[in-house]
Order: C-alpha cells, then structure tokens, then sequence
C-alpha cells in the first residue's frame, strides 16, 4: 500500500487537501482522488491541489487543481492562496513573488504578510463564446440573465433575488442540462448588499455548491464592472468585497481589459497527516 503525507488548508472555508509533489512525483487515478475528497469515507475536500516541479526557469511550480470528481480544473483562486502560503513558508521564505502554472494559465503570487496573500488572477475574458446564442436562461417561467466571463475557468454570474432561499443546486442542474458551456460551468448568483459590497453563493463544476471560490468572486467583479456599473454610470469603483457563504474576499480590478484582477485575502492551516491508498 501507499502512503503520502498531506496538508489540509482553508481559504474563505473553502477547503483543500494540498499534496507536496516536488521531490517525489507519483500518479493519483480518478477513484484516489474521489476517495480522497469524500468527506465519509476520505480527507474530506472541496478539490486537491499538487504542487510539482517545473522544468521551465520562470515557474516556482506546477499547480494542479482538482475537483471532487476527478476532473481538472484551470483555476482556484483561494487555493492558490493555500499553497502559495506553504510555499513561501516551506521554501521560499526569503521570497516576496513566485509563479505557478496551471493546466491553462499562469499565475502570479505575493506574500504580503503572514494574513494576506495577493493572486495576480491574470486577464478575463469578457467576450466568452458560449454554446447557445443567447445569454439568458427560462427556469420556472422567468428569465435569468447572465455575464458568461473566463477567467482559467468558465463562469456565469446572475443577478437574483432573495439569495439565501434561492435552489441553487436545482438551479445549476437545469442551466447545465441546457449545455449553454459545452464542458459545464460555475455558477455564481448574487444580490447587492451596499456600494461596493455584493453576497454571493457559488455552484463549481465537478464539486457542487461550495463555501467560497476566488476565481468566482473575481468573475463577479468583472461582470459588476462590465454590466452593473455601465448600466449605473454614478457608481465607480476598483476594488469590491464579494461576500460568499465561507467569508469575505477581496477583488481589485481597474475594469480595463488589458489589465489583471487581483485576489486578496488569507490562508490556513487546518492539520497535516498521512494517507493511505
């Protein structure tokens, strides 16, 4: 039987198991990461994260992200916040800035202090293409309008009403169903709070409803800076505080495409240990 130490880690609640792979590369099958993720029969995780070496000179590593259900994802922001915070501290204490790649972009990270962790998200894309030629969803007789965004993943973000009570689940089920993104989507529906703070409650592709997603709240602030704010021209401003089920984050973006959106916020530790496949 195998074993391999691990990390567990939080950002915002949402939840990670982060495998340290830079000295030691060994392959997980989709079943070990299903297993692993359970939180019955497993670690219990929103995704895993792996950290592995880089060949290139420009990336302090590979950043692997994946979902309960084995599939990878293209980005995570509050997990980069994770292992970015145990790499500076486990190997780049002298270090203010590091790189990481993963399946479809680059990210940059810095360590602003112990509490705050910065992820250069990179640039979004606001002209996504989707699958059916229209940008509103018919669920129980009512319209949904949405701003589909890519940000490493895909995402749609709606403007609802009494968000706490919304079906959320249900609502994800019958929008993917529609296929309006050919590879399924996050999904991330919210209401205004005051100014320039929003509540969100966030659907991810291949985990379900989760207690936070960074790539999600910078989603958000880009459709806020592209719709709402165009829409409500007396209303400026460059950063927003995305408030989802896990916590506060913090997301900056000047609302010109040619610049990157930044994520801001802390990381955990909740234990270490030992696993056994």
């Amino acid at each position: 039987m195998k074993k391999f130490n691990f990390i567990k880690m939080q950002s915002l609640g949402n939840d990670f198991v982060i495998i340290d792979q830079l000295r030691h590369k060994f392959k997980l099958s989709k079943k070990n990461i299903r297993d692993i993720s359970s939180r019955n029969y497993g670690i219990g995780c929103d995704q895993i994260l792996i950290l592995e070496k880089s060949s290139k000179k420009d990336i302090d590593f590979n950043y692997k992200i994946y979902n309960r259900d084995g599939t990878e994802s293209g980005q995570c922001g509050n997990g980069a916040k994770c292992v970015g915070k145990y790499y500076f501290e486990k190997y780049g204490k002298r270090k203010k800035n590091i790189n990481i790649k993963t399946i479809s972009t680059n990210l940059a990270v810095t360590y602003i202090n112990k509490n705050s962790i910065m992820v250069d998200m990179g640039k979004a894309r606001t002209n996504y293409n989707i699958s059916v030629g229209k940008n509103y969803f018919l669920y129980k007789k009512r319209k949904y309008f949405f701003t589909p965004i890519y940000l490493g993943n895909p995402h749609a973000v709606f403007h609802v009403n009494k968000l706490s009570s919304f079906d959320l689940n249900d609502f994800a089920e019958a929008f993917n169903k529609k296929k309006f993104f050919n590879k399924g989507v996050n999904i991330s529906i919210i209401e205004r709070i005051k100014d320039n703070h929003w509540r969100a409650r966030i659907f991810e592709r291949g985990s379900g409803e989760t207690n936070a997603c960074g790539s999600a709240a910078c989603a958000i602030m880009t459709s806020l800076q592209t719709t709402y704010l165009k829409e409500n021209s007396k209303i400026k401003y460059k950063s927003s505080y995305i408030h989802m089920n896990g916590g506060k984050a913090q997301v900056k973006w000047s609302g010109k495409n040619e610049d990157s959106i930044y994520l801001i916020g802390n990381a955990k530790y909740i234990f270490n240990g030992t696993y056994t496949l």
